[in-house]
């Protein structure tokens, strides 16, 4: 038994990972095992015999020890042996006395103490970046009571961190009402989901509303939950000018719609949409259409008799009515010059019966016309001119548009009305035969016109 009892102990000094170093009563190296050859970098052959002081030159032994006196304990930061300088590194020293000498049981701390400072130095950093940050960051348990505050909630809030650790977040900053119901349910969510991303609002001490951006993430400690952090980002600035931009991005879009329907007032929308989209050389053949021209009889003489916005109410009242009209039968008005209005039908919208739409159209404006003169007591009459045939079409100038048609058919249209009568729809031999059998139509014989001889022509008189 004692001879197993002394082989355990010397494979116990050969195989313990500490360095253990045997001395003399002068202090001089009688044994080294494995683990402190390692730690000094030299051979036990190398070392035996060595003086203590010259292995562990910035350590002293305690003073004068007994064998009864208990292990003495002390740490140094050790630099290599006197002759073989080394990189520091952090050693534990266990000093054991015997009857004849001592113990020295070296512990490596180096990997110990670099963790350690390690921990120590991201502690510090966190705690730097914290007290330092520029947005708001408080800590708090899973009941929401406030453990840490830092100097940027106590600008966001307006509390000291001594007026906010030990209180509950959610009364502290979210008050009673709506704000408490929205706050409580995100603090479910966290509870729930671990951690919350989310835009929100909160309240200050002074009662104003925050829009807050709050990152909420879980503190663990050895795998156990304990805990939020909570990142409170404030955006109400931000909000602002988002709302402010908002409402500029509205107004603007307004505007384009102003602009847009203005745009469409004198031009027709696909050509509208060709001049947006950059297009300014535009100009179409259209083989078939119908132009009326439409002028108010006698209205110089009105003009003379009455104020200028007398005049521009009454002309503005007549076109409003027969723009209606144009777009309840589906045609276009083209512009008006003066007291005159010109109308197409068959141009942007392609349509067969367009002759008929245009009759309609001229029956439906005759008719309206008469009732305004009567209701503003005023005589409002009309000479109405059409024609079928082909035209140009497109736009004139680079600044101030303008949608026109161009050609023979409209010349004729507009002599049909020149040469007509008060209240009459004068058309040409061209529309006739389109309208024959569906119209009531008044003869008017071979008539000179000019600028195109003699041709004949009809006044439309109604529906069948």
């Amino acid at each position: 038994m004692p001879d197993l009892v002394r082989r355990a102990s010397s494979a116990l000094f050969e195989h313990t990972p500490d360095g253990v170093l045997v001395l003399d009563s002068q202090h001089r190296l009688l044994e080294a095992n494995s683990a402190a050859q390692r730690l000094l970098g030299e051979s036990r052959e190398a070392l035996l015999g060595r003086s203590l002081a010259e292995l562990l030159p910035e350590w002293t032994p305690p003073g004068p020890l007994s064998p009864e006196d208990p292990p003495r304990e002390g740490e140094l930061v050790w630099y290599g042996t006197a002759g073989a300088p080394r990189q520091a590194r952090v050693l534990r020293i266990r000093c054991v006395p015997l009857p004849e000498g001592l113990m020295l049981v070296l512990r490596d701390l180096t990997a110990h103490a670099e963790v350690e400072s390690s921990l120590r130095q991201q502690k510090e950093y966190y705690e730097s970046l914290v007290l330092n940050s520029p947005v708001a960051i408080v800590t708090i348990n899973l009941r929401f009571t406030v453990v840490s505050w830092n100097p940027a909630a106590e600008q966001l809030f307006g509390y000291t961190r001594q007026e906010a650790v030990g209180r509950n977040l959610l009364r502290l900053v979210a008050g009673e009402g709506p704000l408490r119901e929205e706050a409580e349910t995100t603090a479910r969510e966290a509870l729930q989901q671990g951690r919350v991303h989310t835009l929100t609002r909160r309240l200050r001490r002074d009662g104003t509303i925050l829009d807050v951006e709050l990152l909420a993430l879980p503190v663990m400690v050895e795998g156990e939950h304990v805990g939020f952090i909570a990142i409170y980002h404030d955006i109400t600035e931000l909000r602002r000018l988002h709302d402010q931009e908002l409402a500029h991005l509205r107004t603007i879009q307004r505007e384009r719609e102003r602009v847009d329907q203005l745009l469409l007032n004198i031009l027709p929308k696909p050509v509208a949409d060709r001049l947006k989209q950059g297009q300014r050389i535009i100009v179409e053949n259209f083989p078939d259409v119908t132009v009326l021209f439409a002028d108010l009889v006698d209205f110089t003489h009105f003009s003379t008799q009455h104020t200028p916005p007398d005049v521009l109410q009454v002309l503005n009242m007549v076109f409003s009515v027969f723009d209606q009209l144009t777009d309840e039968l589906g045609v276009e008005k083209v512009k008006t010059i003066g007291d005159a209005y010109m109308a197409v039908g068959g141009l942007s919208l392609p349509r067969s019966d367009h002759a008929e739409a245009m009759a309609s159209l001229a029956l439906a404006m005759r008719t309206e016309l008469l009732k305004l003169g009567e209701q503003l007591q005023i005589p409002l009459h009309l000479r109405i001119g059409i024609h079928s045939g082909p035209v140009i079409a497109g736009v004139i100038g680079d600044k101030k548009f303008a949608y026109d048609l161009w050609g023979d058919t409209v010349n004729t249209a507009s002599r049909m009305e020149s040469h007509g009568v008060v209240d009459g729809i004068h058309v040409t031999e061209a529309v006739h035969e389109r309208l024959r059998g569906r119209y009531r139509f008044q003869d008017q014989g071979v008539m000179h016109v000019k600028g195109k001889g003699p041709m004949r022509t009809w006044l439309l008189l109604g529906a069948e």
